[in-house]
């Protein structure tokens, strides 16, 4: 008896001698290590790549468990890596990291969006994964890995995200309302357009010759109103809300998820000869519509919509950005439908001024 508490007695004491673990010290100690696969694919090292691995771990993808051997895997990811130009691995979601109590083992959370070029060919992948790592000798080392892609659908949610941070939004409040003015060239006259857009409205004014139109989209009111004839219609069809949707460039630039459905990534494509992301949308008739930014800046490059049944297109496209309250802004938008090409000169834009009044105005705002 006297012995056995003797032994409790001095477990108690080396337990209590031990120092506690560094939490904090241990994550930045597995970030470094999952830093390294980063690091790896700018320096083109499959040594470095694999450098925060054991000599054998598992690998989980596809719906199959693998036992990888490093010895074996090195030598294919480094052909991977000199054929791979990569550009940048983005951060989607913040990186969790699970160390247990006594911090032996450790789980590590993580999420990306990777854009580069792979055998000449862009590539964009939003990936996830799980590593498991175990310390040993005082270093953590991955024991497994799962691993999964991100769907169409999942890389458009992603990519849009990016594209509105790269063009300054970085929480929905830093985006109300657009005031965009434009003087117009058509192929047959000069004309005006204003366009007032927020969430939930869209406001369409202008001026063609003798006519002087207003038309308006909105959660609860949507209307025309003819300021020539002092008339109008208290409700529209779907057409003519695709019509006043299909002109708020600027709110389509950075939010085309309120007008448009079922955004799916459809991959690299090119878009008036410039290399690009394609999204694909729906309207209200299901009709596809093609959103495209680039592959270089994310800018938004423009869209082509299909207006009828018979397939006819209007291919828009953005030009002249600038800088304004923190915000990328164009200034300058064409619209070609066949031969007939309109030219949209934005001399007034503004962010974030607009009242709920100002989309129910009937009075003209073009002066």
């Amino acid at each position: 008896m006297i012995n056995r508490v003797i032994f409790v007695i001095i477990t108690f004491v080396m337990l209590s001698c031990q120092k506690p673990v560094d939490i904090a010290l241990e994550k930045k100690k597995i970030q470094a290590q999952i830093d390294l696969v980063e690091q790896a694919h700018y320096n083109k090292d499959a040594i470095q790549f694999f450098e925060p691995n054991t000599d054998q771990w598992y690998d989980v993808r596809n719906g199959i468990i693998q036992l990888i051997d490093k010895s074996e895997r090195i030598p294919t990811t480094q052909k991977y890596l000199d054929n791979m130009d990569f550009h940048e691995m983005i951060q989607h979601n913040d990186p969790v990291i699970q160390i247990s109590d006594d911090a032996t083992m450790a789980s590590y959370l993580g999420s990306a969006m990777i854009k580069g070029v792979l055998d000449k060919s862009p590539i964009l992948w939003v990936v996830s994964w799980q590593s498991v790592l175990k310390k040993a000798n005082g270093e953590w080392k991955i024991i497994s890995t799962a691993n999964t892609e991100g769907n169409t659908k999942v890389t458009a949610k992603v990519l849009l995200d990016h594209i509105r941070k790269k063009m300054g939004i970085l929480e929905n409040n830093d985006l109300s309302s657009i005031y965009a003015y434009a003087k117009c060239r058509g192929p047959e006259r000069s004309f005006e357009t204003l366009i007032l857009s927020n969430e939930k409205n869209g406001r369409m004014e202008q001026i063609y010759g003798e006519q002087h139109m207003l038309l308006k989209h909105g959660e609860e009111t949507s209307w025309t109103f003819n300021l020539s004839q002092k008339s109008g219609e208290d409700k529209i069809n779907d057409e003519t809300a695709m019509f006043i949707k299909g002109h708020e460039l600027h709110w389509l630039s950075f939010w085309p998820e309120h007008r448009y459905t079922d955004p799916i990534f459809k991959g690299i494509s090119k878009f008036n000869d410039k290399t690009a992301f394609q999204i694909e949308f729906k309207d209200v008739f299901d009709r596809p519509i093609q959103f495209y930014y680039s592959f270089d800046s994310y800018l938004p490059l423009g869209f082509v919509l299909v207006t009828n049944t018979n397939g006819d297109k209007v291919n828009v496209t953005y030009d002249s950005w600038e800088s304004m309250d923190n915000l990328k802004i164009f200034k300058k938008a064409v619209f070609k439908q066949e031969n007939d090409i309109f030219e949209y000169d934005f001399i007034d834009v503004k962010v974030n001024e607009l009242r709920n009044q100002d989309f129910e105005s009937k009075t003209g705002l073009i002066k």
